[in-house]
């Protein structure tokens, strides 16, 4: 199952953006502050859009703990309330809706003792006489839709420390997301998981078109350890055969783990030296077609989208199917620019300014 599209409303500092033409691989790419993050927070809330709890998680990513309701404002354009926010998404064979709004409470000031165009309530606080009545925060609250047009809802409240979940609603699609400092973890829990499930092999198959020396992985029983036998008299830990290929394990691992679902990774260039990016796309573009999952990135780096070019252009002579936007910002206005396969490579080859 993978996204073909994409519509964001008044989500972040994003008030419109629609994104076409995904592929299995997808690179976003542009300035400082364009949105990019913001487009992988968007795909993640509507991937899960029957949990309410993510949006806590997607600040927490950014280091920002929401401890009041006040602070799901965070997500709304311009920080306002009164502009919900409205994902739209377009799978091979499924469609998703997603509505979040604010989940209101309605107070009236008490009324003691009226004094002219005041009025003086039992604490001694003073209100200026209004027919308004006062909307309290108390969260958020969720309308989605499956591909059937069947209406769902949800809501969070952490006033209230409560979260509606529909039970009747059976998500089907799973997602994945790696942010600049989770994407480089050793994935110790992953890979025994794996291990479990015997789909290790898989990994180390991909693994050796990187470094055809491993033979196996294997778990150092509680310390937790990953070591890999490279056919030498001792297993290797994994710590010391360089951030490179740890970086390069992890992310297949998470591959594998997100098997038939959709990864979504902040700065996939996080942790990767210049001359091992190529290395890591090749196997990144393998472990996608192996587990099918469809693949969508944010880079800041030149090098990461020759290399990924490049690392296509040689396992896949005459494929399409890697899309890299340029996500433009001018104002408030937001554009996703596409370039394929083809116009990707004959950009690079001509040295165009593709970022």
């Amino acid at each position: 199952m993978k996204y073909q599209s994409l519509t964001i409303e008044n989500f972040r500092g994003i008030e419109k953006l629609e994104i076409n033409d995904l592929k299995r691989l997808n690179l976003l790419v542009g300035r400082n502050n364009c949105g990019k993050t913001s487009i992988l927070e968007a795909f993640f809330l509507l991937s899960g859009m029957s949990n309410p709890n993510l949006p806590v998680t997607i600040h927490r990513y950014r280091d920002l703990f929401i401890t009041d309701d006040e602070d799901f404002s965070y997500i709304f354009t311009n920080l306002n309330f009164e502009t919900p926010i409205h994902l739209k998404g377009k799978l091979d064979d499924d469609k998703r809706d997603l509505k979040i709004s604010p989940l209101y409470t309605d107070n009236n000031p008490p009324h003691s003792q009226k004094n002219g165009d005041k009025v003086l309530s039992n604490q001694q606080e003073i209100y200026t006489a209004s027919t308004d009545i006062i909307h309290l925060i108390e969260g958020i609250k969720y309308e989605f839709r499956d591909s059937h047009d069947q209406v769902f809802h949800g809501q969070i409240s952490l006033k209230e420390s409560s979260v509606s979940i529909p039970r009747s609603f059976k998500e089907v699609l799973k997602c994945s997301f790696l942010n600049p400092k989770t994407s480089t973890m050793t994935p110790s829990k992953q890979i025994e998981n794996l291990l479990v499930q015997k789909r290790l092999d898989t990994v180390i198959s991909v693994l050796k078109n990187i470094e055809p020396a491993v033979v196996d992985i294997r778990m150092g029983g509680e310390s937790g350890l990953i070591y890999v036998d490279v056919g030498t008299e001792k297993l290797m830990p994994m710590n010391i055969m360089g951030d490179g290929m740890r970086r390069i394990l992890a992310l297949l691992t998470i591959l594998a783990e997100t098997k038939n679902g959709i990864l979504l990774i902040d700065e996939i260039e996080n942790g990767l030296h210049y001359t091992t990016i190529k290395l890591a796309w090749k196997a990144i573009i393998a472990a996608c077609k192996e587990y099918d999952v469809q693949l969508i990135a944010s880079t800041h780096s030149y090098d990461c989208i020759e290399a990924l070019a490049n690392a296509y252009t040689e396992m896949e002579p005459e494929g399409d199917d890697i899309r890299l936007f340029r996500i433009d910002r001018d104002g408030k206005k937001h554009t996703a620019f596409s370039a394929s396969a083809q116009v990707l490579r004959v950009g690079i080859e001509k040295e165009f300014e593709v970022r």
